[in-house]
């Protein structure tokens, strides 16, 4: 599939927005009344933009991208800064995999930078005079289609851009999605870092040497793992596994310990939701073992569940205690394959709960320390649970027995083993989808500023899109309940629902319309409208788009 395909099936699936003003009304009665048209393209991915920017405009998060501008002491430049912001985001939603993508497949197309808010002549022949040969007139060619702006141009643009302002745009919108009830009321929320990579060529990265696993799994016990440098950059993310949004999110360089940034970004989570929510537990890896931090967590009335290393004394102290707690078993039974070898799989599930551990010493106000030798010194009690068998242990037999480690009640040791299970979700639906299909490691320039830019616009815009996509659902059953929402759906992908459509541009105002409205709205006649012999008029379509009554 080329590259021009796939951005339109991402911006299909994805949405986006535009910056004109919608006439349906006023575009119509022109039409009607014999008006010339102005512009008029096929419909094509701009039509996706549409409802997204409606979504947008309507919960205030147009008004955020504007406050990104860098205030710089040079002359200011004739196209304006939201029309960089716009494109950017097109490119984000498009999943273009790299920044110069856009020129072929975003700055060139005429709708798509329509809607931006360029006019045909910026279009074609661009802004301003860059990379224009001055040629005799008699050898001049026919102009091609240059863009509004260079790639050159939006590259330097966001670049500019600090990251405190990015940070409160984060955290801005993030409330704004809490206000507006897209969090539940409790949050069982996930806690993980993940590593964006970038070249040793990029200015302001960090480094870090870790043991590199083998690639052949089954060689594993033969061959020596051995020590590679990365360099990059690391995120901090608290998601909800419910809505699937981001809660908060940190960046830093890629050195940098797990720990060190965890306390600063569970905090901005609870500031984020606000009285509109409260983080009821937290899921979080071994990376993220620090008994201050557990402990302040408890304070919080943060329910945690973390898994005990193996070199810990309470994963030792919990292996003794086997067989002293409650013991559950969960079988469940799910089917693999289809058609003649579809086969019944059943998943075994065995945990044992131990209440009041003693032996996690590092878990208090301070942590890990000699105060531990002091006579008068008592380990603060946790609660674990014993995970004899799962789905993974299954497939793995050699491995270690987890511990699981909770402040809170075991109970339900099932639902201990649940909470922490679905610490998973945030690897595979946040940072995988991001790295993959958005392409976070992909900034429009190879420096620090290029990465937290782009890092923190691709997880914002992630966010969008999936709010976006849970509030049209809503609309939907307000719909199908009787009430008018106020704006039209685009339910059906862009070739089955946007095939047959056109878009038409006046000036700063736009209409879409179906091919044969336009047609009739001129004076002709379409004997089969909509594939069947039907009689639509001129007045019909005026009363549909509200430009005259009934």
């Amino acid at each position: 599939m080329s590259l021009s395909k796939d951005a339109s099936k991402n911006i299909a699936d994805r949405l986006a927005w535009h910056t004109a003003n919608r006439d349906q009304a006023g575009i119509a009665n022109d039409l009607a009344e014999g008006k010339d048209i102005p512009e008029v393209y096929g419909l094509g991915e701009a039509g996706l933009f549409d409802e997204f920017f409606y979504f947008l405009d309507r919960f205030g998060f147009t008004s955020l991208f504007m406050k990104l501008e860098p205030k710089g002491k040079k002359r200011n430049s004739p196209v304006p800064f939201m029309r960089i912001i716009y494109i950017y985001l097109m490119r984000i939603v498009a999943g273009l995999p790299f920044f110069w993508h856009m020129d072929s497949v975003i700055l060139r197309s005429q709708s798509l930078m329509r809607l931006v808010g360029f006019n045909g002549r910026d279009i074609k022949e661009g802004t301003c005079m860059r990379g224009k040969k001055k040629v005799p007139d008699d050898e001049k060619q026919p102009t091609q289609i240059r863009g509004p702006v260079s790639c050159d141009y939006i590259r330097d643009t966001l670049a500019k851009i600090i990251a405190p302002t990015l940070e409160k745009l984060f955290n801005c919108g993030i409330s704004i999605l809490a206000a507006n009830n897209f969090f539940p009321k409790m949050v069982h929320a996930l806690l993980d870092a993940s590593l964006i990579e970038s070249t040793e060529k990029c200015k302001g990265c960090g480094k870090v040497t870790k043991e590199k696993p083998p690639e052949l799994r089954l060689r594993r016990k033969r061959i020596r793992k051995v020590a590679e440098t990365i360099f990059g950059f690391k995120i901090w993310v608290v998601w909800d596994p419910n809505s699937r949004l981001p809660l908060a999110m940190r960046f830093t360089t890629i050195e940098v310990h797990d720990t060190k940034m965890a306390k600063q970004v569970v905090q901005q989570a609870m500031d984020n939701l606000g009285e509109h929510g409260r983080i009821a537990s937290l899921a979080i890896d071994r990376g993220f073992m620090d008994g201050v931090f557990l402990w302040w967590l408890d304070s919080e009335n943060i329910s945690f569940f973390i898994p005990a290393k193996t070199n810990m004394d309470v994963y030792d102290d919990a292996l003794s205690c086997a067989g002293t707690g409650d013991r559950i078993t969960r079988k469940k039974t799910r089917s693999v394959g289809s058609g003649k070898n579809k086969v019944n799989v059943t998943d075994i599930w065995d945990v044992e709960a131990l209440e009041g551990l003693t032996s996690a010493e590092f878990y208090g106000p301070l942590g890990s320390g000699s105060h531990q030798n002091c006579k008068n010194f008592t380990a603060n009690p946790i609660n674990a649970v014993l995970v004899w068998h799962d789905p993974y242990k299954a497939n793995n037999p050699d491995s270690k027995i987890m511990v699981i480690l909770t402040n809170g009640s075991v109970d339900d040791p099932l639902n201990v083993y649940d909470r922490y299970d679905a610490r998973s979700e945030i690897e595979n639906a946040l940072f995988r989808e991001a790295k993959q299909a958005w392409f976070i490691e992909r900034p429009p320039v190879n420096t620090k500023a290029g990465f937290i830019v782009h890092v923190y616009l691709t997880i914002f815009v992630m966010a969008l899109t999936t709010a976006f996509k849970d509030w049209m659902d809503q609309q939907d059953k307000l719909e199908k309940n009787g009430r008018d929402t106020g704006i039209r759906k685009f339910r059906e992908k862009i070739k089955e629902e946007n095939g047959n459509k056109l878009i038409i541009f006046d000036e700063d105002r736009y209409a879409i319309f179906d091919a044969y409205e336009v047609f009739i709205l001129c004076g002709r006649n379409v004997l089969r409208p909509t594939g069947v012999e039907e009689k639509i008029t001129r007045e019909d379509i005026l009363i549909k788009y509200g430009a005259q009554l009934e």
